[in-house]
């Protein structure tokens, strides 16, 4: 009787599914940006509604990123900022986005807490990019609760308000103040 090919488990990618997987999502970003760049926002809303489920894949992938050792495998650590890029220019263009990044296994809170806390391990323009889908994400209501309902991810926004590097300050700042809109979308004084 022969026996079942045994089934890796989906986690783990091998080194040409990675560089694949790189290279794909180096081709998303350059549609995207050439898309932003000639005006074409109704032709990105049509690519972005034939894959409904692009958030979902990009929220995976973010996922195994964020569990990635940077110095072992750099190539990850262009993925990861691929993927911050696409998710931060598709944002608005998918509605469904919001609820796709609350979704297992891994929501965008806390894998934001991941890369904000993992030190030099993450280069400070990955950094940036992280706080700018905070900020793109927290434009939503039921995002900005999910980004607001995570004490770890509110400290780390706060402690980089006070960043030595001015860009990551900068942007901090701008997460906060989309964070501090009450329910009923009035701003508080801060």
């Amino acid at each position: 009787m022969a026996s079942k090919p045994k089934r890796r488990r989906t986690e783990e990618l091998d080194g040409t599914e990675t560089i694949l997987l790189g290279n794909d999502l180096k081709q998303i970003k350059n549609i995207l940006l050439n898309l932003k760049e000639i005006k074409k926002v109704d032709a990105l809303k049509l690519k972005a509604k034939k894959f409904p489920r692009i958030g979902v894949t990009l929220m995976t992938v973010l996922w195994k990123c964020s569990l990635q050792n940077f110095d072992d495998e750099p190539q990850w650590l262009q993925i990861l900022n691929d993927v911050l890029c696409v998710l931060t220019n598709i944002y608005e263009m998918v509605p469904s986005l919001c609820s796709e990044l609350a979704e297992p296994p891994g929501n965008f809170a806390n894998i934001a807490v991941r890369l904000l806390e993992s030190g030099p391990k993450v280069p400070m323009e990955t950094k940036c990019e992280v706080f700018r889908l905070i900020c793109n994400v927290a434009t939503d209501q039921r995002c900005m609760e999910l980004i607001a309902e995570n004490t770890h991810l509110v400290d780390r926004i706060a402690m980089a308000i006070d960043h030595e590097v001015n860009e990551v300050a900068k942007l901090a700042l701008k997460a906060a103040n989309f964070l501090a809109v009450n329910k009923s979308g009035i701003k508080i004084d801060m």
